[in-house]
């Protein structure tokens, strides 16, 4: 009897770890099945450099370059794992900055680090240039234009400008429709008289280079082509000195035009100004000719001036002489000098 019951209870025992396996076996084809979707959200995104290439530098010119980067677990760090940067240029944080002292084409190699001890390289090339002359420029469509337009207006070489002026000549039956500031920048006032737009701008900071400075829309009468060759500007710094100039007839003779007006009136003409200092001068030398008269008179008027002095020296000895002697001759040949005796 007791045989039996050891086999009866022998196959109880070892069920227990088998529905236990098998229940382990279940749970995990059915985790393993959830998960295939889901790897992406549960482990970070691999590490990128959105950047795909830097701005272009000029030298001693201020310079900066955001680095940016996605994936992987914040914070990054960066460092330069080979090549060398531009002198003048540093990495500082998560951005290359500095000011550019040489030019040329420099190659390097970036390496991002994360939190999660992921990494990244990436090459850069940063040419830096010679800054080039400081100009506003349209850029124009090619062609004509039939309907309404906006032309952007960047600047180059802008150095230390704080203020900008254009005046742009447009063909005939062309109208200015508005004009929007850049992108650092707020238009002060813009007004068409005739064909000619003029726009004076001002810059809370110094603008980048290539940096759109206003978008002036432009509607046509008819089909034109627009042109450059009618555009004039002037741009200062912050103390109002002169940094370039291209046309802008008013303003290299803002200071002429003040004073024309002064001449004018005056003198109705400039070859007139010139005629009034003339008779001026001339007068002193009228009266010289007023004296010249008398000159043409010189025989009376050397006579009586030599005469009396010369024969007064001989005179004086024999008449004060004759003149008791002879009483008969002096009081009619002597009437000037009994004159002197009364």
């Amino acid at each position: 009897m007791q045989a039996p019951n050891r086999l009866a209870r022998r196959p109880f025992a070892p069920l227990w770890p088998l529905l236990t396996a098998a229940l382990l076996g279940v749970a995990t084809l059915s985790a393993c099945g959830s998960s295939t979707g889901s790897t992406a959200t549960t482990g970070a995104d691999p590490l990128t450099f959105n950047l795909t290439s830097l701005p272009v530098g000029y030298v001693a010119e201020p310079y900066e370059a955001p680095l940016v980067v996605t994936g992987g677990t914040g914070p990054y760090g960066f460092r330069v794992a080979a090549g060398s940067l531009p002198p003048g240029i540093s990495l500082s944080g998560q951005s290359l900055v500095g000011k550019p002292t040489k030019t040329g084409a420099f190659k390097f190699t970036l390496e991002t680090n994360d939190a999660g001890l992921r990494s990244k390289v990436k090459e850069y090339t940063l040419n830096v240039n010679d800054l080039p002359a400081l100009a506003l420029l349209p850029t124009l469509p090619t062609g004509e234009i039939r309907g309404e337009t906006r032309i952007p207006v960047t600047i180059a070489g802008p150095r230390a400008v704080r203020a900008a002026r254009l005046m742009w000549t447009l063909p005939k039956g062309v109208t200015v429709t508005r004009v929007q500031p850049g992108e650092n920048g707020g238009v002060l006032f813009w007004r068409q008289e005739g064909q000619t737009l003029s726009v004076s701008v001002g810059f809370k900071a110094i603008p980048r280079a290539g940096a759109r400075v206003m978008l002036v829309s432009i509607r046509p009468n008819s089909a034109v082509t627009l042109s450059a060759t009618g555009l004039a500007f002037e741009a200062r710094d912050g103390t109002g000195k002169l940094l370039a100039q291209q046309g802008m007839p008013t303003v290299p003779g803002a200071a002429t035009p003040v004073a024309n007006p002064a001449t004018v009136p005056a003198s109705s003409g400039t070859g007139t100004s010139s005629t009034p200092a003339t008779p001026a001068t001339s007068t002193p030398a009228t009266p010289a000719p007023a004296t010249t008269p008398p000159s043409t008179t010189t025989p009376p008027t050397t006579d009586p001036v030599t005469t009396p002095p010369t024969p007064n020296p001989p005179d004086p000895t024999p008449p004060e002489n004759d003149t008791p002697v002879d009483p008969v001759p002096g009081p009619g040949t002597q009437l000037p000098s009994t004159g002197g005796r009364a």
